[in-house]
């Protein structure tokens, strides 16, 4: 009878273990990067052996666009830009992670060490410095301020290792830190035509703590060819690095894998309809919907490409928990204010996109959409999602 009750048992739990699998099956596989356990000590080596034994999978980058750059030369570029695309293995023992990105360039590109008007290739990293249960996914372009995020950068410039370590709470708030332990190389292979970097650092640092199921991480490169620097780059959405000796938190998983696949979500084109009726088109521009002064709020002509369904849900009924900094914010100027004594014209706050309230934080100016129904969200997201073009950028 306590075989027979043994067996029972071990055949549920079997098959609640391949139903949570089936569940999460298109996460784990479009989403999740499988970090190999290794014996071995972990260098910045982009030669080393070990990363022929270790498994990679592709993550593809969009250019960033939600924020309008300052410069017409650059932005001119940006319809002529392509997909990017990179191979990502990661590696881990008992001490450090170390992540191998490796793309395609047929015009590597290096800074001069006093030259403005020459751009580098480059490569950076970044991972929530909190994150797990009860805890929403920072804004993709560098943090936020309720989200920081570290950043771990390698360009190529003449002359000098330009490699750093940042703590960043969005645009303009880049804080270099000196990370123990933390090393990045970068290397063109001239003959197969790929730029390979490899980031180790500390599974725990003072910043943030790797050692969990499942570890967020986010990719972006820059093609000096097309002028790319600061936030003009190509840019993935959040992936999910699995650590196999650290348990999956259930909850948190369920969080992350909202919306995948998104073809699943709901139906893109009645999700069109609804962001036209409430006035999502008012300040965003997007698809075919131009009518927004540029620069009003953040484009959303790709936003499909680097924003995960979760993040796209959360923005929609809580728009308050990622403040989003603005890019220059100093580009608009109110023409029909009072020069100060320099003659100088101040801000148009018309183009800020968030207000400060009395208590001194800072609030979005789009308000929550939580009235709406539940199928009316997943229908906007499942849209939202289908948004990856930047051809007709203007």
């Amino acid at each position: 009878m306590k075989t027979a009750f043994k067996a029972t048992l071990a055949a549920l739990t079997a098959f609640s273990i391949s139903a949570s699998a089936s569940e999460f099956s298109d996460f784990y596989k479009y989403e999740v990067l499988n970090a190999k356990k290794v014996s071995k000590e972990l260098t910045a080596n982009v030669n080393d052996s070990v990363w022929k034994t270790v498994p990679g999978k592709y993550v593809y980058l969009y250019p960033q666009i939600s924020v309008r750059l300052n410069d017409k030369k650059a932005n001119s570029l940006i319809p002529k830009k392509k997909l990017q695309r990179a191979l990502v293995k990661v590696a881990y023992n008992d001490e450090v992670i170390a992540v191998y990105v490796s793309w395609k360039d047929d015009t590597p590109s290096i800074q001069a060490k006093y030259d403005t008007d020459s751009y580098a290739d480059g490569v950076s990293i970044e991972v929530p410095n909190k994150f797990g249960k009860g805890i929403t996914l920072p804004y993709i372009g560098m943090g936020d301020e309720n989200h920081p995020v570290t950043v771990y950068l390698q360009k190529t410039v003449a002359g000098r290792d330009y490699q750093k370590v940042f703590v960043s709470e969005g645009f303009g708030s880049l804080t270099e830190i000196k990370e123990k332990g933390a090393d990045i190389s970068m290397k063109y292979n001239k003959q197969t035509h790929l730029w390979t970097a490899v980031f180790v650092r500390p599974l725990k640092t003072e910043n943030s703590n790797l050692k969990a199921g499942l570890v967020p991480i986010a990719f972006a490169i820059w093609d000096g060819k097309f002028q790319e620097r600061d936030g003009n780059k190509s840019l993935s959405r959040w992936k999910f690095i699995r650590l196999k000796d650290y348990n999956v938190d259930k909850d948190y998983l369920s969080y992350v894998a909202w919306g995948v696949p998104y073809k699943k979500l709901g139906d893109p084109a009645r999700g069109k309809q609804l962001t036209i009726q409430n006035g999502c088109n008012g300040c965003h521009r997007y698809d075919d919907q131009k009518v927004a002064m540029p620069g009003l709020a953040p484009n959303l002509s790709d936003i499909g490409g680097i924003a995960n369904a979760p993040y796209l849900k959360e923005s929609i009924v809580n728009p308050d928990d990622v403040i989003i900094r603005n890019l220059n914010p100093n580009r608009h100027y109110n023409k029909y204010a009072k020069p100060d004594k320099f003659k100088a014209y101040p801000n148009n706050d018309m183009y800020k996109w968030y207000t400060v309230g009395s208590d001194g934080k800072k609030h979005s100016k789009m308000p929550p959409f939580a009235h709406l129904s539940e199928k009316d969200i997943n229908d906007i997201v499942a849209y939202l999602k289908t948004l990856r073009n930047w051809k007709d950028f203007k």
